[in-house]
């Protein structure tokens, strides 16, 4: 017997699912039409260096289409979708007016910015 939600919970899993399919279905296209172009033009496609390289790099790149680069991208897309995907659940739960839920939502959100930062600025 499948379960029933109520209509502000069936709204948070809509927006929810949603991000989660379209984060998906991006980085797999990106990611696809970067592994065609690579194999179009072989050449060695180094994993260290190419993450270290710059936004305007990276934006040129996807624009001529470069596989690295495309490949990046997807690999960007497919990390910040379930980031994407607390900050969603948090507006839709803001929405909804469910403040337990929004509460709990936000400290997983300020966990991952700070444990973002963190590893920016670097734990010594």
């Amino acid at each position: 017997m499948p379960e029933t939600f109520s209509e502000p919970a069936a709204r948070v899993y809509a927006v929810v699912y949603r991000v989660l399919y379209w984060g998906m279905l991006i980085s797999t296209a990106l990611f696809t039409l970067g592994v065609l172009r690579a194999l179009q033009h072989p050449r060695m496609i180094s994993l260290g260096p190419a993450l270290s390289q710059s936004l305007g790099t990276t934006l040129r790149g996807l624009a001529a289409l470069d596989p690295a680069s495309l490949m990046l991208a997807a690999t960007v897309v497919l990390i910040l979708t379930p980031v994407a995907r607390v900050v969603m659940a948090l507006l839709a739960f803001w929405r909804d007016g469910d403040a337990g839920f929004v509460a709990v939502t936000g400290v997983v959100l300020g966990v991952i910015v700070l444990t973002v930062i963190l590893g920016r600025l670097g734990l010594h």
